[in-house]
């Protein structure tokens, strides 16, 4: 399967009309996309989920946060920022506050008002493919002066980054900013070479315990990225002739 963007990540934009920032809220919902919970003034970041969207009502409602330390910093009225990634799309919105309700089992969750203005920043432009997992491929994060690495598979590529899914809960460990200029990244059996990458995102699912990890490649050399255009170049064929291919049948 392989996805095209408009070329060039766009610039982010303010979203304020009521249905559209409603739309897309609703598909952070329906995707279950990993939230990112951030408290003015504290450094520590917590996983949550949409539940629910009322328009009406004009609130919307999160999952119970992880850690759950996380949630008397609501319970005393503080205010948070909430961040979304999906398809390469960076959303986020501010909170003044939120209250404790319970779910239909019992479960807690916060009730919060609706936003009314929500940031909407395109970051990917350029073609993405999916890498199936018969394809023997890693990316080895490696940090200049520390002793461990972190190894996962990838899950797609383009031109100017990867997705790799690595066992476990990272979301602590792997920062957004954080480089790693040592990294080695395998496009297959034959294929290793040395990448300088930059971590964008990370999300954790607690249900299969595992962290996708959004990199970029920063100034890669001149042979790594013929390798990784060639790479990207044969998935989208692969890609195109599977979809003629069932188009005839």
């Amino acid at each position: 399967m392989l996805t095209e963007h408009r070329p060039g990540p766009q610039p982010p934009r303010e979203v304020t009309a009521p249905l559209e920032i409603q739309s897309l809220l609703k598909s952070l919902q329906n995707a279950r996309t990993p939230l990112e919970i951030r408290f003015e003034g504290r450094t520590q970041i917590f996983q949550s989920f949409l539940v629910a969207i009322d328009p009406q009502a004009g609130t919307l409602c999160i999952d119970e946060l992880i850690p759950s330390v996380g949630e008397k910093w609501i319970d005393q009225g503080e205010p948070f920022r909430i961040d979304g990634w999906q398809d390469g799309v960076h959303m986020r919105w501010h909170c003044a506050s939120g209250t404790r309700v319970e779910l239909e089992d019992g479960a807690p969750a916060f009730v919060a008002s609706l936003p009314t203005q929500l940031t909407y920043h395109q970051r990917r432009g350029a073609f993405r493919a999916q890498v199936h997992r018969s394809i023997e491929t890693s990316l080895e994060l490696i940090q200049s002066g520390e002793a461990r690495s972190h190894t996962g598979e990838l899950l797609d590529i383009s031109a100017t980054g990867c997705k790799v899914r690595m066992a476990g809960n990272l979301v602590a460990t792997l920062q957004p900013g954080g480089r790693y200029e040592q990294s080695q990244l395998q496009l297959d059996a034959e294929q290793r070479f040395p990448v300088n990458v930059e971590i964008r995102h990370r999300q954790y699912f607690e249900e299969r315990d595992e962290t996708h990890v959004g990199v970029h490649f920063h100034q890669p050399a001149t042979p790594a990225q013929r390798q990784i255009d060639r790479f990207v170049t044969h998935l989208q064929s692969e890609a195109r002739r599977l979809a003629a291919r069932d188009d005839l049948f």
